[in-house]
Order: structure tokens, then C-alpha cells, then sequence
């Protein structure tokens, strides 16, 4: 029986930086997302003797995947296995992505969200939450994909596999925003997120930060369930600096952000002010921006997004979360 699924990336309000547990991947705080409608993942799962996967680009032509990367997909099988004991002994994946890989558009996310989706269809009764749990033992982040609209990651206590999940907090039709996503490079980045999270403990600004997020998680909560979106643009923006600022002082230090990521954030700073624009920008592990807007303000930042020379820009908006095709 051959499963296929799709899923979509989210992006972080209130980011997801540093673990508790790197090999379970429980975070080491709360976070919330918006789960995006594209570009999309596309992934096939059946049952075999001996784990396999073929990544293909959006092309048709194959990607050769890198050791890591291989390990990574069955290090993820094995996981989930060991939550879902009635999963195949072994799986031949394909996945077909559109998303480009390393550039802070959350790949990683869409790509083991349509996996778990894949590998709970496998056993019968399995909960949206234990789909989540499945896709948090590939990428933390990708435990929000699984549901659509407006997402929190819940950070749980202890060690046990199950200690950490996603709930959603609004469907998707609760409040209609957009992200129109600027990426000033689609080269892919050095470190990457699996790689930089255990870093994060070695910042003077981490413990801090972890104290603010119960904070900040509350206000994004109330922001999202009253649609106030000077408020949610506040907390937003202070919690993505902030990250940022946690990365680029750990021990070696991170800096995603490019000068074409510093520029955008200042034009977009001088395009909201003179007519209050509704529209934040925040960036989660990568020089890409996102600039999520009202549809009050869509054609204005889809405008300024269009006059963004050598820019790949992706127009999107929240969306409904993996699903099996």
C-alpha cells in the first residue's frame, strides 16, 4: 500500500530556538506558528524490507541526497517506530518538494509534517496529536504543520517521547492573513537549524530569553484570538530580534541575516508608517523575510515585494495543514 501526503511550511511568531532533548527533539520552550498553503511537500510512503528514500526536485529530475540527509529520514523512521509500534518493519520514501532547502522557509517542516501525516495512515485511530508527535521526531517545527490556521507548540516536562506537542489554536479561517516571502538568496545556509539549536544554551541571552516567552507566548495567544494585529506585530518582531540576537552571541556565533535581510526590514519599517499599513516582518533561521499582512494591505506589500531585484519571492497565505492526498 503506497501512502502519499502533502504539507506545507509554517512560519514561527513566536520562534522555536534550542532543545531540552536534541535526539527527541522536545523544545525548550513553547512557540506558535502560522501554517502556510505553500509552496508545498509532496511525499509517498509504502511498506518494504529495507528503507529507501529518492528525493525529487520540482523539476522531475532526482536529487541525490547527502549521507546526513539519508540518516536524518531514517533516524526519523526509526523514531517514529519506536512511538508507533505498528508502523511497517520498513518504508521506501519519495518525496517531491517545492520548497527551497536551508534558506529560513521552514523545508524541514513541510517535509516530515507530510511524513508523519504518511506514516499514521499506516495505523488505524491515530490522533492529529500523535501525528504531531511523529513529525516533532524529524524537526520540532514541523509538529506545527501538521494543523492548520494558527498554531502553538506545547513544551510539556520531562523526557519521554510524547513529553512535547502541537495544539491548534485557531483554524484557518479564524483570520485571513498572508505572508509574502522575500528570500534575498536561495543559496542554502551553512548551518543548519538541527546543527545551530544545541547552540543555542551556549548564549549569554538564552536564559533570558526563556524566562520572556511565557510572556510573549500569552500576549501572540490573545493578539490572534482578538485579530489585533498591532498587537501581534509587536510581539512578533521583539521575539524574531531577539532569537536572532540569542544566535549570533552563541559559541561559534550564528548570523542568518543578511545586509539585503536588514535593508528589507528597514523599507518595510518606512512603507506601514505613514498609513499604519498592517504588515510585521519576522524571519525565522535564514535571510529570507516574511511579511505577513491583513488584505487591507496585500497589494501594497506585493507591490514593494515585485520591485526586489535578484529576490525569489513566494506569495502565500495561511493555510490548512498536512493532509493525505
Amino acid at each position: 500500500m503506497k501512502i502519499r501526503a502533502v504539507s506545507a511550511p509554517n512560519i514561527a511568531l513566536i520562534k522555536y530556538w534550542g532543545n531540552r532533548n536534541e535526539e527527541l527533539r522536545l523544545p525548550a520552550a513553547d512557540s506558535l506558528s502560522m501554517t502556510l498553503d505553500s509552496p508545498t511537500v509532496e511525499v509517498s510512503a509504502e511498506s518494504t524490507s529495507n528503507f529507501s528514500v529518492r528525493s525529487i526536485h520540482s523539476d522531475g529530475s532526482e536529487r541525490i541526497l547527502t549521507e546526513r540527509e539519508r540518516s536524518r529520514l531514517e533516524n526519523h523512521f526509526l523514531l517514529a517506530k519506536k512511538y508507533a509500534e505498528k508502523l511497517p518493519s520498513s518504508v521506501s520514501i519519495e518525496i517531491r518538494s517545492n520548497v527551497p532547502r536551508g534558506i529560513g522557509l521552514a523545508s524541514s517542516a513541510a517535509v516530515f509534517s507530510a511524513l508523519a501525516e504518511s506514516y499514521a495512515a499506516f495505523i488505524p485511530n491515530m490522533s492529529r496529536k500523535d501525528v504531531s508527535i511523529l513529525a516533532r521526531l524529524g524537526s520540532g517545527s514541523a509538529s506545527r504543520s501538521v494543523y492548520g490556521g494558527f498554531v502553538a507548540m506545547h513544551v510539556g516536562e520531562g523526557s519521554e517521547i510524547d513529553a512535547s506537542y502541537a495544539e491548534q489554536l485557531a483554524p484557518e479561517n479564524h483570520w485571513e492573513l498572508y505572508d509574502i516571502v522575500i528570500a534575498p538568496s536561495i543559496e542554502e545556509k551553512t548551518t543548519g537549524s538541527s546543527e545551530g539549536h544545541p547552540l543555542a544554551h551556549t548564549s549569554p541571552f538564552f536564559e533570558k530569553r526563556l524566562r520572556e516567552l511565557p510572556d510573549r507566548q500569552a500576549m501572540c495567544i490573545e493578539a490572534i484570538r482578538g485579530k489585533n494585529f498591532d498587537k501581534l506585530r509587536i510581539v512578533a518582531e521583539v521575539d524574531c530580534l531577539d532569537m536572532h540576537a540569542v544566535m549570533k552571541s552563541s559559541t561559534p556565533p550564528l548570523k542568518y541575516l543578511s545586509n539585503e535581510t536588514e535593508r528589507i526590514m528597514r523599507e518595510v519599517e518606512a512603507l506601514r508608517a505613514p498609513e499604519h499599513l498592517p504588515v510585521l516582518y519576522t524571519m525565522d533561521a535564514g535571510p529570507t523575510v516574511h511579511l505577513i499582512c491583513e488584505k487591507s494591505a496585500l497589494s501594497s506589500v506585493s507591490e514593494y515585494a515585485s520591485r526586489q531585484k535578484n529576490c525569489t519571492v513566494f506569495e502565500t497565505k495561511i493555510g490548512s495543514g498536512s493532509s493525505l492526498l
